[in-house]
C-alpha cells in the first residue's frame, strides 16, 4: 500500500512540475523585441518619407521610401495574431505565383532568400525572370481604443475573409501583368469582392492570418496611434512609448504579433 501511494505521489509531482514548464512566463517590453518567438525585426518603417534608419539593425538605413510597415522575418505560414481587441476595416489581395516586376530599388539587390524562375512572357517572345512566390494579403484594424494596425504580405488566407484566395479571388499567376489566358482580371481584389468579412471583431490573441513571402520569408507590420493620426515611423522604436506583453492579459499593451510554441499548444492551433 504504501509502494503504491509513494507512487502516486511522484506521478502528481511530475504531473505538476509538467504543468509549471508548460506555463508561459508572462513578460512586459518597453518596445517591440527585434527577436521574439523565432522573428526578427528588420527593415523600417518609413510611411510618406525616404528609408529611415532601423532600430533592429544598428541604426544602418533599410527599407526604400514610403515603406508602409516594418518587416517582421519568420517562416511562411507561421500564424498571425491580433495584437489587440480589435475590428477589421478592410482586406484586399494582390497575391500573384510569380513578380517579374521591380517596384523599387531594394529588390534588385542579390538575396539568397529569394526564388526565382525564367519564364516565357505570356504576350512578347521572351524570357522574364520572375521571383516566387508573392503574397500581398493585406489588413487593416481598429483598437477599440481607436488604434490603427496594419499587416501585409500576409499569406492569401485568413479565418477572417475566408474567400481570400479562392474561387473568383484565386491568386493570380502574374503580378502586373494583364491579359493572361486563365488569369483572375482583377489585380487586387477586396474583402466585399471575395464575399465579405465573416468574422469583423477578433479578441487579442486571435489568428489573424499567416506570414507571407514576399522576396523573403516576412510580412510587414505597422501602427497609427489614435492621438497621432497617422503610420508611425520605425514602431519598434522605443522613442514610441508602446508598451508589448508576450501573453494576453493588460487591455493596454499590445500583443506580441508572433507568439510562442507553448502558447500555439495552448490554444489548440494545428497546422
Amino acid at each position: 500500500m504504501k509502494k503504491l501511494l509513494s507512487i502516486l505521489l511522484l506521478i502528481l509531482l511530475y504531473d505538476g512540475n509538467a504543468f509549471a514548464e508548460a506555463k508561459i512566463k508572462y513578460k512586459t517590453y518597453k518596445k517591440l523585441p527585434c527577436t521574439f518567438n523565432g522573428a526578427k525585426v528588420t527593415s523600417t518603417a518609413s510611411p510618406h518619407a525616404p528609408k529611415a534608419k532601423a532600430p533592429c539593425l544598428n541604426n544602418k538605413l533599410a527599407g526604400y521610401y514610403g515603406k508602409q510597415g516594418s518587416t517582421i522575418e519568420v517562416k511562411r505560414e507561421t500564424p498571425v495574431f491580433a495584437v489587440k481587441d480589435m475590428k477589421l476595416l478592410y482586406a484586399t489581395d494582390y497575391s500573384s505565383k510569380f513578380n517579374c516586376h521591380l517596384q523599387n530599388k531594394s529588390m534588385k539587390k542579390k538575396d539568397k532568400r529569394t526564388k526565382y524562375k525564367i519564364l516565357k512572357h505570356p504576350h512578347y517572345e521572351k524570357k522574364i525572370k520572375c521571383r516566387y512566390p508573392w503574397d500581398g494579403l493585406k489588413m487593416l484594424f481598429q483598437t477599440t481604443d481607436g488604434d490603427k494596425v496594419l499587416y501585409y504580405h500576409l499569406f492569401p488566407k485568413t479565418p477572417l475573409v475566408p474567400g481570400i484566395g479562392k474561387g473568383r479571388c484565386k491568386i493570380r499567376k502574374f503580378y502586373k501583368i494583364n491579359n493572361v489566358t486563365g488569369q483572375r482580371k482583377a489585380f487586387e481584389v477586396n474583402h466585399d469582392f471575395c464575399g465579405g468579412i465573416k468574422k469583423k471583431f477578433v479578441k487579442k490573441g486571435e489568428i489573424i492570418g499567416f506570414v507571407g513571402h514576399a522576396t523573403s520569408d516576412h510580412f510587414s507590420f505597422n501602427i497609427a496611434p489614435k492621438e497621432k493620426g497617422w503610420m508611425l515611423i520605425s514602431p519598434e522604436s522605443r522613442k514610441h512609448g508602446l508598451l508589448w506583453e508576450n501573453y494576453p492579459k493588460n487591455p493596454n499593451a499590445f500583443l506580441l504579433p508572433i507568439m510562442s510554441k507553448k502558447y500555439l499548444k495552448e490554444i489548440g492551433f494545428k497546422k
